[in-house]
């Protein structure tokens, strides 16, 4: 009887200990993510940038756990750049369990270290998630991706094809206002308010989306601009020899005696010679104009082109400050 009660114990004991295992396996990346961020201290900007994101208890649970460190270029390449990606503009990587962020400063691009953290916050968030999950949000990705084609499409497709959801995924929840209730609640369980997180991306991509539009603009307006003066410069060309003959048989007529039969004749062709005379000058004026503006168009858009190539050095950590300016 007593071995009985002892090898009950024993079953009870080991189911127990079973129960236990089972627990701490399912837990395991929630107690590993714990003692991640017990003793985390956020740099003051990286608190602050946390801040700016609302995060949820969720979220700040993984951004503590993620230990986010703001990088410098030196710092930030050795740890997010391999030696064949020298051209790509990287911003921000998740890797060995830890955010990097390239820290940018820079006026222009308010936000741009926010959302890059907001970014690489969901790539530890999809780390985490279990096939199933990642499952039941696919459809609604894909709904996503036909809705916004000419922006996510290019942006994912740079990446390896097994990246491709992934990377999807982090910049719906990044890039993307107005999404399926389903994306919705995902997201809400890591930002309070992920419009505020797509206001970062769209805060510092609109300053290359503007001057984009503009160099596009000044360039169909030179296009314009150029066909006009070639149009104009032959038509006064052809209208200046014309008049010159015009003039020719003037002075011709005019030292020939009895080729006018009277003052007013002369008088009558002198002065038709002479609108024509001054409509040509008014059209030099105008070609003259036109070839002005030109001139204003290239040194703004030479202008522009400098101050893109400036930003995307800027957030490019290959290029060093000194290159920059």
């Amino acid at each position: 009887m007593k071995n009985n009660k002892k090898y009950l114990i024993s079953l009870v004991a080991m189911g127990i200990i079973f129960v236990a295992l089972a627990v701490f396996a399912i837990n395991r990346e929630w107690i590993f993510d714990f003692w991640r961020g017990v003793g985390y201290e956020p740099s003051v900007e990286l608190s602050g940038m946390r801040d700016n994101l609302t995060l949820t208890d969720r979220g700040k649970f993984l951004f503590n756990a993620s230990r986010p460190e703001l990088k410098g270029r030196d710092d930030f390449n050795e740890m997010c750049r391999s030696d064949e990606d020298t051209e790509t503009a990287v911003l921000g990587c998740y890797t060995d369990k830890t955010i990097y962020v390239y820290d940018i400063v820079d006026e222009e691009l308010k936000g741009i270290r926010e959302l890059t953290l907001a970014h690489e916050l969901l790539h530890a968030v999809w780390a985490r998630m279990s096939e199933a999950e990642k499952k039941g949000l696919r459809n609604d990705l894909a709904q996503v991706l036909k809705e916004n084609e000419d922006g996510l499409r290019k942006e994912i497709e740079n990446y390896e094809s097994s990246d491709r959801e992934e990377e999807l995924y982090v910049r719906v929840g990044t890039e993307i206002k107005d999404l399926p209730e389903k994306l919705e609640k995902h997201y809400a369980d890591v930002f309070q308010n992920q419009d505020r997180i797509v206001e970062f991306y769209n805060s510092y991509i609109e300053v290359f989306r503007k001057l984009e539009a503009e160099m596009d603009s000044l360039m169909a307006e030179m296009e314009e601009i150029e066909a006009m003066v070639m149009q104009k410069s032959e038509d006064y060309k052809q209208r200046t020899e014309s008049l010159d003959h015009e003039v020719e048989a003037f002075n011709n007529c005019a030292n020939t005696a009895g080729c006018f039969v009277s003052e007013g004749q002369f008088r009558a062709r002198r002065n038709e010679l002479l609108a024509k005379s001054q409509a040509l000058n008014e059209l030099y004026d105008e070609i003259d104009g036109l070839i002005n503006k030109y001139n204003e168009d290239v040194e703004k858009y030479n202008s522009d082109v400098l101050h893109n190539n400036r930003l995307i050095k800027i957030v490019n950590s290959n290029e060093s400050v000194e290159e920059i300016e």
